[in-house]
């Protein structure tokens, strides 16, 4: 029995006991932000967060947005994404969908069976990428991370929450997660952005504390 498999029916607890909700929170408010501006260019409207939040808001003064959670788990993260994303969590733990498939969310949430590295969605589909804790899970990630860019729109931006292995709070997950069996592939922002190629991308990155950064790109418009 895998990793995931054991940890799914307390997994999230876990994870709010830990306090990892708190960086889920910075990781919505980013795409929240990020929505609201998008709008705003595209319709000339000037909305707030609470209307993006609001049930009284029309559905359809506000685009619907695609966003999909690679890695997501149980998908969690939905918790924190405005009202108007349609959401698919994609995760190779059939464990961990089945607990998310239980959940109740406010957005159109999909959940489906699938490899970071050979992704069931065609080209250009989704607006927004997110991979929230997920990519040291990833065996092979480069693959992985061709495929998100193959699936991201235009203009769609990816955000990469992970783990800098430099320090030693990371070292410390990676000697546990070793002994679990998992690939533990963590990189530098700047190994990872090397990776994911800049002629493609705008490409920046920030720390939330001293383990954990924020990765965020833009796929250009060609």
């Amino acid at each position: 029995m895998d990793l995931f498999t054991l940890a799914a029916p307390i997994f999230d607890l876990a994870m709010r006991i830990s306090g990892h909700d708190k960086v889920l929170v910075e990781l919505g408010n980013r795409i929240k932000k990020a929505e609201l501006k998008r709008y705003s260019e595209d319709g000339g409207n000037n909305f707030n967060l609470e209307q993006l939040e609001s049930k009284k808001v029309a559905k359809d003064s506000i685009p619907e947005t695609e966003l999909l959670d690679l890695g997501g788990g149980t998908g969690e993260l939905a918790r924190y994404l405005p009202r108007n994303l349609k959401i698919t969590v994609a995760d190779p733990s059939q464990a961990m969908l089945k607990q998310g498939r239980e959940k109740v969310f406010k957005q159109q949430v999909k959940h489906v069976l699938a490899d970071g590295a050979d992704l069931p969605f065609a080209d250009q589909s989704f607006d927004y990428l997110t991979i929230s804790d997920a990519l040291h899970h990833f065996r092979d990630v480069e693959t992985a991370l061709s495929e998100a860019l193959r699936v991201l729109k235009p203009g769609g931006k990816l955000y990469i929450l992970e783990f800098d292995p430099r320090t030693i709070f990371t070292r410390v997950i990676i000697f546990f997660e070793k002994l679990a069996g998992e690939p533990v592939n963590f990189f530098k922002p700047e190994k990872l952005t090397e990776m994911l190629g800049e002629n493609e991308l705008k490409i920046k990155h920030e720390y939330l504390n001293k383990s954990l950064y924020i990765l965020s790109a833009e796929k250009t418009h060609h």
